[in-house]
């Protein structure tokens, strides 16, 4: 006969936190438009890679995308489960959203067995109120974020697991699949190597085995994709990769993103106050306990990794929303482990009430989600998808997410994709007040609606037109 104690009590609303937050992932994932940029983009590429029949070379308009300098893994698993099951809005995504359900598996039961329910509760209520990830760039967007936070996170949980030549060569492999899907922002995760092997030095473990295991780990994945690269461009894309992606977003404000070097702290306090308090409160309740000695080995490869994602993020020049992501994850769950380690009354109290507060912010969440709408004219596109229509003609100038929405919801591809004018039993995708819009005339208007382009006109009025016999 199940007994309900206070144990199985905290198990169960870990396990009811879990569920939510999973439904949370899917919920109204197909009605969510679109974005341009990242989303859009690794999208796009991942769509083309499959029609060219090359997982290798990301391209963009068939053309090897020398713009969008990230490695083989931000596109691979697109690539891999859109062959697999299709194209659709919840295929782009899938792939962060379980990336993200892996995350939290596995830091809840790191939590869990390495210290008690009550951390994996309060890193989960954290998570929950960090709804800026949820909704933006984040756990439920089709490119690569989610993806590299969980390898950036799974690299501070194996260096903080325990220190040893296994489990820093464990977090060198995470490390080089952070790299092979975001580059150069894998590196800033060096000063928790610096400390794991300060602590290898201090305890005489440190050996030659110690150095080189861990760097054949983090090579091999790396020396593999760009053996496989090389016979198509050699070393052209590594180079601009060097030149743009690291030395231009480190000294320049590059993509028009002009923010101040408090832009993450400004962040902490306009986006993510409670965790903040939280964090500031885990700190002082922490050392209350135990005083100095609560600085013990996992605790400052948590902290060294979210000082030097703050640190390094803050002074490079391009500063963006989703770089602090990783840095907020960790906050989460180093302010769940200094509370959770030294459970009280009240410390259970707090849990409880976080877990509260963490299904209100949930519930606002939901709401946003359910007035999510698609665009009207992603409708239309599915019911006129090619081959029931053969083109679609649009202005020369058009969006990232136009693009993938005319791949994803219409079936086209860039052959597919045209400017000029309509021909019969095609598409016209018409942008008032664009100069270079497709020949109307005759045609039948299919839908009308303002949208919200990253293509700014007077008149944001977009239209579709089925265009059958008049040609």
């Amino acid at each position: 006969m199940f007994l309900l104690t206070r144990k199985n009590f905290f198990i169960i609303l870990l396990f009811i936190l879990l569920a939510v937050f999973y439904y949370t992932l899917f919920y109204h994932i197909n009605l969510t438009h679109f974005d341009s940029w990242d989303e859009s983009r690794h999208a796009v590429s991942s769509i083309e890679m499959n029609i060219n029949k090359n997982w290798i070379i990301n391209t963009w308009m068939n053309k090897t995308d020398m713009w969008n300098l990230k490695p083989i893994l931000s596109f691979l698993p697109t690539c891999i489960i859109i062959s697999l099951f299709g194209k659709s809005i919840l295929t782009v995504r899938l792939f962060s959203i379980v990336s993200t359900i892996l995350l939290c598996s596995i830091v809840c039961y790191y939590t869990y067995k390495k210290y008690n329910v009550i951390s994996s509760i309060l890193f989960l209520s954290l998570l929950f109120t960090a709804s800026l990830i949820i909704k933006t760039h984040g756990f439920r967007s089709g490119d690569a974020d989610a993806f590299y936070i969980f390898c950036q996170v799974m690299v501070v949980i194996a260096l903080a697991s325990k220190n040893d030549t296994r489990h820093i060569a464990l977090a060198a492999f995470f490390s080089a699949l952070a790299f092979l899907t975001k580059s150069w922002h894998a590196l800033f995760m060096a000063i928790p190597y610096f400390i794991a092997y300060g602590y290898l030095f201090k305890n005489k473990q440190l050996s030659i085995k110690s150095f080189t295991f861990p760097i054949i780990v983090f090579f091999s994945p790396i020396l593999i994709w760009l053996a496989l690269r090389y016979p198509y461009d050699k070393f052209d894309f590594i180079k601009e990769m060097y030149r743009y992606d690291l030395i231009a977003r480190a000294s320049d404000r590059i993509t028009g993103h002009y923010h101040s070097i408090w832009y993450f702290f400004n962040q902490l306090v306009d986006h993510f106050s409670l965790i903040t308090i939280i964090f500031i409160f885990a700190l002082i309740y922490s050392f209350s306990f135990r005083k100095w000695k609560m600085f013990s080995y996992d605790i400052l490869i948590i902290l060294s990794a979210i000082l030097s994602s703050f640190l390094i993020f803050s002074l490079a020049k391009t500063r963006l929303a989703h770089y602090s992501y990783t840095h907020i994850i960790l906050i989460c769950i180093i302010s769940a482990i200094l509370i959770g380690r030294d459970v009280n009354y009240y410390t259970k109290l707090l849990t409880l009430l976080l877990a509260i507060i963490a299904l209100i912010y949930n519930m606002s969440t939901l709401h946003q989600f359910s007035k999510n709408k698609l665009p009207a004219y992603y409708d239309q596109l599915q019911k006129n998808a090619f081959p029931l229509t053969s083109a679609i003609f649009t202005p020369h100038e058009i969006t990232q997410a136009e693009r993938l929405s005319f791949m994803v919801m219409g079936n086209f591809n860039n052959d597919t994709i045209k400017q000029g004018k309509p021909v019969k039993n095609s598409l016209a995708y018409y942008r008032v007040g664009a100069k270079d819009n497709p020949d109307v005339t005759g045609c039948r208007i299919l839908t009308e609606e303002k949208t919200l382009n990253d293509i700014r006109y007077e008149d944001d009025t977009v239209r579709l037109y089925t265009c059958q016999d008049n040609q």
